[in-house]
């Protein structure tokens, strides 16, 4: 297959089409959190921890299973957030040979925080798309995320 020809199938690919848009969003959402932080050293591997940490606190090992990646990865990551004071750790009450994760900062608010990177962007499409367009691709996504995932449960 002769490359414009490849080049012509990416491009008329709404699926690769929408991987390219993905990629690209994260790669400016990524860059808009670490501006948000004032932590040009955060990697998305620091900001895919997040979810798993609860605001009461979360043990390395119990993160690690909800990621479904092993406690040395997890353990590190953790000691470079540590490090960037965006989490802290505390003895666990209830088993003295393990430490807690928690947020340095109210959880929700550290959420929150990263969180508006991704708005800044979504103020970004309306303002070159305008807002009809914008809703209309953010419903037509929503179906498109809803579909793939009913079909991910057949």
């Amino acid at each position: 297959m002769k490359n414009s020809n490849f080049e012509k199938q990416k491009s008329e690919s709404l699926s690769h089409q929408l991987i390219k848009a993905g990629r690209l969003i994260h790669e400016k959402g990524l860059f808009g959190a670490r501006e948000a932080f004032h932590l040009p050293e955060l990697k998305q591997s620091h900001l895919d921890l997040f979810p798993y940490i609860d605001f009461e606190g979360t043990s390395i090992s119990k993160i690690a299973k909800r990621k479904g990646v092993s406690k040395q990865a997890v353990s590190k990551l953790v000691q470079e957030m540590v490090g960037m004071k965006l989490l802290s750790l505390q003895a666990d009450p209830e088993d003295s040979r393990s430490k807690l994760v928690f947020f340095n900062t109210s959880g929700p608010f550290a959420i929150q925080k990263g969180f508006k990177a991704l708005i800044t962007i979504d103020h970004l499409l309306i303002d070159h798309f305008g807002e009809k367009s914008y809703l209309s691709v953010l419903k037509s996504v929503s179906d498109l995320v809803d579909f793939m995932q009913s079909e991910s449960r057949s």
